[in-house]
């Protein structure tokens, strides 16, 4: 009861209606109205209370703006194009002309290969080097002196499977650059904690799932310069370029971020502003550009901000102001390139904006930084009828109670954990959005608490193989929540109190029968959360294999991994796979709750269907699981086992009608009810409609031993009936 209680609290809060998201508009060009402060070239603009306003389309071959407190600025449908040069990149950085123009002579080992067959990464194309494997670009001309560029190798890494000694199997290369005479580059640099060499980088690795070695370079004149790699064990590259880096089209300081080693990377340092840092241990920008502190707003409005480079390391809009809030409306933004991102900021208000962000991996994989919009502070922040178009992975978002509604969420993930949505935000609300992404997944909710998604409208699909999952199983959901056996209450790292309802949810599940080693599976719920329950219900999910009986796997609440607790009910599934999996391929389960769902077995299943799946290989036991009152279309109650000490219990709801022999209902009647021992389990007085209701176990199992309460006899007085429920029941009993 209590649980119905809060379903319908939940319900009275918030009205059921269509996800509707926002688009960018276009309106043209005004003119300028009184005390409005006109823009037409780069530079600094932090007069406080000053509206500024664009005159004509303006770009940079490095950043573009920087803007002061409490200012706004009026794009007035311009553009802003930042890192608008004349940079080339190294030809066939990717691989994809095989080794043309590429110098392998000290490569005996170079070898091309089809990324699909061995590797995926980035392209068709990637190649192998051998130990001790040496090869050179051609040159290429970098033409803005003194800024920061990244030289940059991409390394895949071995597949998760792979990884025996993750210290010392790892791939390893070193990054060098040389001039245009062939000397050797080397670039010392102050990154505020630390001077180190920046080029080369020697003996670096990636981490689990791929990524980048970099070498900055920054300081150097402007010439030819090409990119050296050796290889320091067998390894796999792809990606190799030389490209401008550090760039934002507008920039809020009130401090630089002067990092971008790629050690930084790896340790997940921030960076910004490096190129516009005059003291890096104290973070101090360069003379002129605003510094912006404490509270206020940056307003930005009504136009185009773009990348005009394939880069690396880059921003639309980037602030370090950690109490400004900034405002975007009406805005669109588009970039490509490695770890670009649309607004990098600590909160911010969005409305009516675009994204488009062409990333198609990053340099480390691991954390929840690098989305098409990352907001990094603990304040709340709102985005909403917006479109984001995600690099990898489209919103992450830190601050408590953030609102985050109406938007159309398309991720092109091919990393591993970057979701459309990365929750971090305690008590924040997910509603109203669509998600859809053409490759990935959902939402995430990891180690956090309290939040609310629901009316949302989500359509997953299996991912094809990606760099750290290739040979091996790797799954799509819609909605994952994660603490990684977080202890009970844990206020730090458990996942829990959080309300997953009212959501519509689209699995199709198929296999790629091309990768016959790759295991592809999709759900609707990933569950793996023991810090204390979270509760899943009121959603209607679909879920549809497409290819059953092949490799691939689905299901709509998909639940171990050393799950303990979690409540699933009042959910309506239609499927062709089991409804829940509890115990699975991630690992065990315990004191989980699947009550009051209606799983419906659609047109497309096979005969062997079941509502639910336990257990899987020698591992994965479910515990003292309760399947209560769930109600079956087109099937029965069934379980699809794997052989191990599993318990649960089935439980159906009895409900008794109490009516006198003209069929008036009878109030006051005790109602006695006995299990199949005679022994008595309720004792209760009929409404005034003559009603009790009561939930009963039918049986338990622990292991291969049943123990069963089924039968139950109702008794009034003198009258008494016998209910074999095996499913949710009705009984009348007729008193004379």
């Amino acid at each position: 009861m209590k649980n119905l209680n809060l379903f319908l609290f939940s319900l009275s809060l918030f009205l059921v209606a269509k996800p509707t998201c926002g688009q960018y508009v276009d309106y043209g060009h005004t003119g300028l109205s009184e005390n409005v402060v006109p823009v037409s070239k780069p530079g600094y603009y932090g007069e406080p209370g000053t509206t500024y306003m664009l005159t004509q389309d303006i770009s940079s071959e490095k950043s573009v703006l920087f803007l002061g407190k409490d200012v706004t600025l009026d794009l007035n449908g311009y553009t802003i194009t930042y890192a608008n040069g004349n940079y080339e990149h190294i030809p066939n950085y990717g691989f994809e002309e095989g080794l043309k123009n590429w110098d392998v002579s000290k490569a005996p080992g170079a070898k091309i290969e089809n990324a699909k067959e061995v590797h995926e990464f980035i392209g068709d194309k990637i190649l192998r080097l051998k130990k001790g494997d040496v090869i050179r670009s051609e040159y290429i001309n970098l033409p803005v002196a003194g800024r920061s560029y990244y030289a940059m190798c991409g390394v895949t890494g071995r597949f998760y499977r792979e990884m025996k000694d993750y210290n010392n199997d790892e791939m390893r290369v070193s990054v060098y650059v040389e001039d245009e005479e062939g000397n050797e580059v080397r670039c010392l640099t102050n990154y505020g904690d630390s001077t180190m060499v920046s080029c080369p980088v020697e003996k670096r690795p990636v981490r689990l799932g791929g990524g980048f070695v970099v070498a900055h370079l920054n300081k150097l004149p402007a010439g030819k310069y090409r990119i050296k790699v050796k290889a320091e064990n067998d390894c796999l590259v792809d990606h190799i370029d030389l490209r401008p880096s550090m760039d934002v089209g507008i920039g809020i300081v009130e401090k630089t971020h002067p990092k971008g080693h790629t050690d930084h990377h790896f340790e997940r340092n921030h960076s910004a502003f490096f190129d516009y840092t005059a003291d890096a241990p104290s973070g101090t920008p360069l003379a002129g550009i605003p510094i912006v502190k404490g509270e206020g707003t940056v307003t930005i409005k009504n136009g185009v901000i773009k990348n005009g480079t394939r880069g690396v390391m880059s921003w639309g809009i980037q602030s370090t102001a950690s109490q400004a809030n900034i405002i975007l409306d009406n805005v669109k933004i588009e970039s490509s390139g490695i770890n670009t991102v649309a607004v990098d900021v600590p909160q911010a208000t969005i409305t009516n904006c675009k994204f488009d962000i062409q990333n198609p991996f990053i340099i480390n994989r691991h954390g929840s930084e690098f989305y098409a919009i990352d907001l990094t502070g603990q304040r709340s922040s709102e985005v909403s009828f917006s479109e984001v178009y995600g690099g990898q992975g489209c919103l992450a978002f830190k601050g408590r109670f953030s609102k985050i509604h109406h938007n159309l969420f398309v991720n092109r993930q091919m990393v591993t954990n970057h979701y459309s949505v990365m929750a971090m935000g305690d008590s924040s609300q997910i509603f109203e959005n669509k998600i859809k992404p053409e490759i990935g997944s959902g939402i995430e909710v990891y180690i956090h608490r309290g939040m609310e998604i629901f009316n949302n409208e989500i359509w997953i699909k299996p991912s094809p193989p990606t760099c750290e999952f290739g040979h091996e199983e790797f799954s799509t959901t819609a909605i994952r929540l994660a603490d990684y056996n977080a202890k009970p209450g844990d206020l730090t790292r458990g996942c829990y109190g959080n309300k997953v309802y009212n959501n519509k949810i689209h699995i199709t599940s198929m296999d790629y029968p091309e990768y016959p080693e790759y295991i592809p599976m999709a759900w609707a719920v990933f569950y793996s959360a023991s810090g204390g329950d979270n509760y899943i219900f009121g959603n209607e999910i679909f879920v549809e294999d497409e290819t059953l009986g092949a490799k691939n796997e689905a299901t709509a609440f998909y639940i171990g991994g050393g799950t303990i607790g979690g409540q699933f009910f009042n959910n309506r599934i239609t499927t062709n796979v089991p409804a829940a999996w509890v115990a699975c391929w991630y690992g065990s389960a315990k004191d989980t709750q699947i009550f009051n769902n209606t799983i419906i077995k659609s047109s497309a299943a096979d005969s062997n269907f079941k509502p639910f799946r336990m257990g899987w290989s020698d591992y994965s036991i479910a515990s003292n699981i309760d399947f209560r009152s769930n109600t079956f279309v087109n099937t029965e109650l069934g379980f699809d086992k794997v052989d191990l000490e599993h318990s649960y219990t089935v439980y159906w709801t009895l409900d008794v009608k109490v009516v006198d022999k003209k069929g008036n209902p009878v109030a006051g009647a005790d109602v006695k009810i006995f299990d199949v021992n005679g022994l008595e389990v309720s004792s209760s007085i009929s409404s005034e409609t003559g009603l009790i209701s009561k939930e009963l176990p039918e049986f338990s199992m622990k292991g291969s031993v049943k123990t069963s309460l089924a039968p139950y006899s109702v008794k009034v007085g003198k009258k008494s009936e016998v209910v074999k429920l095996n499913q949710n029941s009705e009984l009348t009993l007729v008193l004379r």
